[in-house]
């Protein structure tokens, strides 16, 4: 019998190009990669969907051998793989606003050159526990827009619909789903300064040795041999 890839698709399906449901079929750059992976390894492919941020990671609840779209390595027994995608943050406001750049939502900066404060009533949407959401939440001397600015939201929809209502100023996400976005909702715009590179992993967490070590191995080989880029070449075309 064979073993099974279990994976960690975060907690939320609603992510194009990532992951997203194609009526009932699941779809998307993580989902093709990761069934490219299990092919690798002669293992069947299981998709999880369930909240897998770091601050929530718990190793001895996990029941998954691999979670995606990582940045950071601060998670326990974790192997990170290379690079397989690379995306930018962008931030998206209505097409009637007066914003260019993201730097005009702050009201001064430093003699460091670090911004100091927000003008008044900028909020920024974003999804919850995602890339998005770690960076606009940092404080402003870290180019974020501090916490208590920042609205998180479960869907792409209802947040889209926040800043169509006028409730938020801006949504930070990734450039590809921005362009999603953009492609199915007019009245919308992508400010000209992109708000942070982000450059994806897969971070490895099977707790048996052997297996964390062959899955590895496997995504890294279709990281190397140009597999995952062709993939991500397919869904990043808009």
């Amino acid at each position: 019998e064979k073993e099974t890839l279990v994976v960690n698709l975060g907690f939320s399906f609603d992510y194009p190009p990532y992951k997203y449901k194609d009526g009932e079929k699941l779809n998307g750059i993580n989902v093709e990669f990761m069934k490219a992976v299990a092919d690798e390894l002669n293992m069947n492919v299981e998709f999880v969907e369930e909240d897998a941020h770091s601050s929530q990671y718990k190793p001895e609840e996990h029941k998954y051998d691999v979670l995606l779209n990582r940045t950071e390595d601060n998670i326990e027994n974790a192997k990170l793989s290379a690079v397989y995608v690379s995306d930018v943050q962008s931030v998206i406001v209505k097409a009637s606003s007066d914003y260019n750049l993201y730097d005009d939502f702050y009201s001064g900066f430093d003699g460091a050159g670090y911004p100091k404060g927000l003008k008044s009533g900028i909020t920024i949407g974003v999804k919850k526990n995602t890339t998005g959401d770690i960076y606009a939440s940092a404080p402003l001397n870290e180019w974020g827009f501090g916490e208590d600015n920042v609205n998180e939201y479960t869907s792409n929809q209802e947040m889209i619909n926040a800043l169509k209502n006028g409730e938020i100023t801006a949504v930070v996400t990734d450039d590809a789903l921005a362009k999603n976005m953009l492609n199915a909702v007019s009245g919308l715009k992508i400010l000209d300064s992109t708000f942070y590179s982000a450059e994806y992993k897969v971070a490895v967490v099977s707790e048996d040795s052997e297996k964390q070590t062959e899955i590895l191995t496997a995504i890294n080989k279709l990281i190397n041999d140009g597999t995952a880029k062709s993939i991500v070449d397919k869904y990043m075309e808009y």
